[in-house]
């Protein structure tokens, strides 16, 4: 179960990380730059989790966890319009992230007495990890969305037609 929830809590701060790097896309300058390292941090910790099977910093993680709630807070308290700081989408990566530190706090309390438990079938190991995907992209590709860097992908590159005045005369040309 330990491999699992060490999936669930990577997968979690990954989807976390996609839709601060998305949301940092829009954002003011200085904003732009704290999300963008809380994003790369994010991402770096979940594929870190991932590679080692084992939470990566996991006494301060938790703590950690809590820097995009601060940046997205300095944003709102900065007079910064919830048009660049979509406020569903930092919910839902805050979700994420709650959610991820919230494995991390649980399995360090736990400590050594989840690591004499048996491992579970691969198949279990999959269907789990499988699971674990699909509720962050659940979670996280709605939070994507609303940001200005989903809406743009969604309208996709053929979405700004441009139109040509044909001058009156012209017309049969």
């Amino acid at each position: 179960m330990r491999h699992i929830t060490h999936a669930w809590a990577a997968l979690a701060a990954l989807g976390a990380g996609l839709v601060h790097l998305a949301v940092a896309a829009s954002a003011p300058p200085l904003l732009l730059i704290a999300f963008l390292i809380v994003g790369i941090a994010e991402i770096f910790w979940a594929v870190l989790t991932l590679a080692r099977s084992r939470y990566v910093i996991p006494r301060i993680y938790p703590l950690l966890a809590l820097i995009p709630l601060a940046v997205w807070a300095l944003g709102v308290f900065s007079g910064v319009g919830s048009t660049v700081l979509p406020p569903m989408s930092l919910a839902l990566a805050a979700v994420l992230g709650l959610l991820s530190a919230a494995f991390v706090a649980v399995s360090s309390r736990r400590g050594s007495a989840d690591e004499s438990t048996r491992e579970p079938s691969a198949g279990r190991t999959l269907v789990g990890f499988l699971a674990g995907a699909f509720a962050m992209a659940a979670i996280a590709l709605p939070a994507l969305g609303q940001t200005s860097a989903g809406i743009a992908a969604s309208q996709g590159p053929h979405a700004h037609h441009s139109t040509v005045d044909v001058p009156e005369g012209h017309s049969g040309h």
